[in-house]
Protein backbone atom coordinates (compact mmCIF):
# COMPACT_ATOMS: atom_id res chain seq x y z
CA UNK A 1 0.00 0.00 0.00
CA UNK A 2 2.90 2.36 0.80
CA UNK A 3 4.38 1.78 -2.69
CA UNK A 4 1.01 2.60 -4.25
CA UNK A 5 0.81 5.96 -2.44
CA UNK A 6 4.40 6.80 -3.38
CA UNK A 7 3.63 6.02 -7.02
CA UNK A 8 0.41 8.04 -6.86
CA UNK A 9 2.24 11.00 -5.27
CA UNK A 10 4.94 10.83 -7.97
CA UNK A 11 2.29 10.87 -10.70
CA UNK A 12 0.52 13.86 -9.13
CA UNK A 13 3.82 15.81 -8.89
CA UNK A 14 4.74 14.92 -12.49
CA UNK A 15 1.38 15.97 -13.94
CA UNK A 16 1.31 19.10 -11.78
CA UNK A 17 4.71 20.17 -13.14
CA UNK A 18 3.59 19.40 -16.72
CA UNK A 19 0.40 21.41 -16.28
CA UNK A 20 2.41 24.36 -14.92
CA UNK A 21 4.65 24.22 -17.99
CA UNK A 22 1.54 24.12 -20.19
CA UNK A 23 0.23 27.24 -18.48
CA UNK A 24 3.64 28.90 -18.69
CA UNK A 25 3.95 28.39 -22.46
CA UNK A 26 0.64 30.22 -22.95
CA UNK A 27 2.15 33.32 -21.28
CA UNK A 28 5.24 33.30 -23.52
CA UNK A 29 5.64 35.69 -26.42
CA UNK A 30 7.13 34.89 -29.79
CA UNK A 31 9.07 37.36 -31.94
CA UNK A 32 10.59 37.21 -35.39
CA UNK A 33 14.33 37.87 -35.55
CA UNK A 34 15.53 37.31 -39.12
CA UNK A 35 15.73 35.11 -42.19
CA UNK A 36 18.92 33.21 -42.99
CA UNK A 37 20.10 30.63 -45.51
CA UNK A 38 17.69 31.73 -48.28
CA UNK A 39 17.94 29.31 -51.21
CA UNK A 40 16.07 28.65 -54.43
CA UNK A 41 16.71 25.40 -56.27
CA UNK A 42 19.75 24.93 -53.99
CA UNK A 43 21.27 28.29 -55.01
CA UNK A 44 22.11 30.62 -52.12
CA UNK A 45 20.43 34.04 -52.27
CA UNK A 46 21.78 35.58 -49.05
CA UNK A 47 23.02 39.10 -49.79
CA UNK A 48 22.04 39.04 -53.47
CA UNK A 49 20.24 42.14 -54.74
CA UNK A 50 19.41 41.21 -58.34
CA UNK A 51 19.91 38.50 -60.96
CA UNK A 52 23.11 40.34 -62.00
CA UNK A 53 24.71 39.00 -58.80
CA UNK A 54 24.58 35.44 -60.16
CA UNK A 55 26.60 33.56 -62.78
CA UNK A 56 24.89 32.81 -66.12
CA UNK A 57 24.43 29.09 -65.23
CA UNK A 58 22.85 30.08 -61.89
CA UNK A 59 20.49 32.51 -63.65
CA UNK A 60 19.42 29.67 -65.98
CA UNK A 61 18.68 27.37 -63.00
CA UNK A 62 16.81 30.14 -61.17
CA UNK A 63 14.79 31.02 -64.30
CA UNK A 64 13.91 27.37 -64.87
CA UNK A 65 12.81 27.15 -61.23
CA UNK A 66 10.66 30.26 -61.51
CA UNK A 67 8.90 28.77 -64.53
CA UNK A 68 8.18 25.40 -62.90
CA UNK A 69 8.83 23.85 -59.50
CA UNK A 70 10.90 26.16 -57.34
CA UNK A 71 11.46 25.13 -53.78
CA UNK A 72 12.28 28.25 -51.80
CA UNK A 73 13.89 27.36 -48.48
CA UNK A 74 15.15 29.45 -45.59
CA UNK A 75 15.48 29.50 -41.83
CA UNK A 76 13.05 31.75 -39.98
CA UNK A 77 14.84 32.66 -36.76
CA UNK A 78 12.31 32.99 -33.96
CA UNK A 79 12.71 34.16 -30.36
CA UNK A 80 10.52 32.99 -27.49
CA UNK A 81 10.36 35.03 -24.29
CA UNK A 82 9.23 33.45 -21.01
CA UNK A 83 7.97 36.16 -18.58
CA UNK A 84 7.01 33.57 -15.94
CA UNK A 85 8.74 32.82 -12.66
CA UNK A 86 9.03 29.17 -13.72
CA UNK A 87 10.49 27.34 -16.70
CA UNK A 88 8.33 26.91 -19.81
CA UNK A 89 8.75 24.04 -22.22
CA UNK A 90 7.45 23.03 -25.61
CA UNK A 91 7.88 19.74 -27.41
CA UNK A 92 6.45 20.53 -30.82
CA UNK A 93 5.62 23.71 -32.66
CA UNK A 94 3.16 23.79 -35.54
CA UNK A 95 3.80 26.77 -37.80
CA UNK A 96 2.20 28.43 -40.82
CA UNK A 97 3.53 31.20 -43.07
CA UNK A 98 1.10 33.48 -44.90
CA UNK A 99 2.02 36.04 -47.55
CA UNK A 100 -0.79 38.34 -48.69
CA UNK A 101 -3.18 36.14 -46.67
CA UNK A 102 -2.20 33.09 -48.74
CA UNK A 103 -0.71 30.12 -46.89
CA UNK A 104 2.64 29.48 -48.59
CA UNK A 105 4.25 27.06 -46.14
CA UNK A 106 3.53 25.08 -43.01
CA UNK A 107 5.13 22.41 -40.91
CA UNK A 108 5.94 21.09 -37.48
CA UNK A 109 9.14 21.62 -35.52
CA UNK A 110 9.62 18.49 -33.41
CA UNK A 111 12.18 19.75 -30.95
CA UNK A 112 12.06 20.11 -27.20
CA UNK A 113 12.74 23.71 -26.26
CA UNK A 114 13.11 24.79 -22.63
CA UNK A 115 12.96 28.47 -21.74
CA UNK A 116 14.09 29.31 -18.25
CA UNK A 117 12.13 31.76 -16.10
CA UNK A 118 12.40 35.39 -17.27
CA UNK A 119 14.62 34.42 -20.20
CA UNK A 120 14.50 34.36 -23.98
CA UNK A 121 15.68 31.69 -26.37
CA UNK A 122 16.18 31.80 -30.14
CA UNK A 123 15.73 28.91 -32.54
CA UNK A 124 15.44 28.42 -36.33
CA UNK A 125 12.43 27.03 -38.12
CA UNK A 126 13.31 25.46 -41.47
CA UNK A 127 10.78 26.70 -44.03
CA UNK A 128 10.16 25.25 -47.48
CA UNK A 129 7.47 26.94 -49.51
CA UNK A 130 4.64 25.10 -51.17
CA UNK A 131 5.53 25.52 -54.85
CA UNK A 132 1.95 25.01 -56.06
CA UNK A 133 0.69 27.83 -53.83
CA UNK A 134 3.39 30.20 -55.08
CA UNK A 135 1.87 29.94 -58.56
CA UNK A 136 -0.87 32.27 -57.26
CA UNK A 137 1.72 35.08 -57.38
CA UNK A 138 3.12 36.58 -60.57
CA UNK A 139 6.76 35.96 -61.46
CA UNK A 140 7.48 39.64 -60.80
CA UNK A 141 5.90 39.43 -57.33
CA UNK A 142 7.92 36.32 -56.49
CA UNK A 143 11.16 37.85 -57.76
CA UNK A 144 10.53 41.07 -55.79
CA UNK A 145 9.71 39.12 -52.60
CA UNK A 146 12.81 36.96 -52.92
CA UNK A 147 15.16 39.90 -53.39
CA UNK A 148 13.45 41.85 -50.59
CA UNK A 149 14.03 38.90 -48.25
CA UNK A 150 17.63 38.59 -49.44
CA UNK A 151 18.32 42.32 -49.03
CA UNK A 152 16.65 42.79 -45.62
CA UNK A 153 16.77 39.29 -44.04
CA UNK A 154 13.09 39.86 -43.22
CA UNK A 155 9.79 38.60 -44.56
CA UNK A 156 7.71 40.99 -46.68
CA UNK A 157 5.49 43.40 -44.72
CA UNK A 158 2.33 41.64 -45.85
CA UNK A 159 3.42 38.35 -44.22
CA UNK A 160 2.14 36.60 -41.12
CA UNK A 161 3.88 33.83 -39.24
CA UNK A 162 1.73 31.82 -36.84
CA UNK A 163 2.94 29.23 -34.35
CA UNK A 164 1.04 26.81 -32.15
CA UNK A 165 3.17 25.22 -29.40
CA UNK A 166 2.40 21.90 -27.76
CA UNK A 167 3.83 20.06 -24.78
CA UNK A 168 4.02 16.41 -23.90
CA UNK A 169 2.12 15.32 -20.81
CA UNK A 170 2.73 11.65 -20.25
CA UNK A 171 2.37 10.11 -23.70
CA UNK A 172 -0.05 12.76 -25.01
CA UNK A 173 0.83 15.91 -26.90
CA UNK A 174 -1.35 18.81 -25.73
CA UNK A 175 -1.46 21.88 -27.99
CA UNK A 176 -2.16 25.42 -26.89
CA UNK A 177 -5.76 26.07 -27.99
CA UNK A 178 -4.83 29.02 -30.23
CA UNK A 179 -2.03 30.13 -32.55
CA UNK A 180 0.38 32.92 -31.69
CA UNK A 181 0.81 35.52 -34.44
CA UNK A 182 4.44 36.57 -34.63
CA UNK A 183 5.19 40.24 -35.03
CA UNK A 184 7.09 40.65 -38.31
CA UNK A 185 7.58 44.39 -38.04
CA UNK A 186 11.08 45.77 -38.18
CA UNK A 187 12.78 46.29 -34.86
Amino acid sequence: MKKFFCLLASCVVFFSCSLNQARNIQDCTFAFESISDLMINDIAFDGKRSLRDFTPPEVAIISKGLMSEMPITFDANIQINNPNKQKAELNTLEWTLFIKNIEVANGVLNEEIEIEANESKSFPIEVQTNTNVLKQFSLTEIKNMIFEISRTNRLPENSTFEVKPAIKIGKKIIAVPYAFKIDLSNK
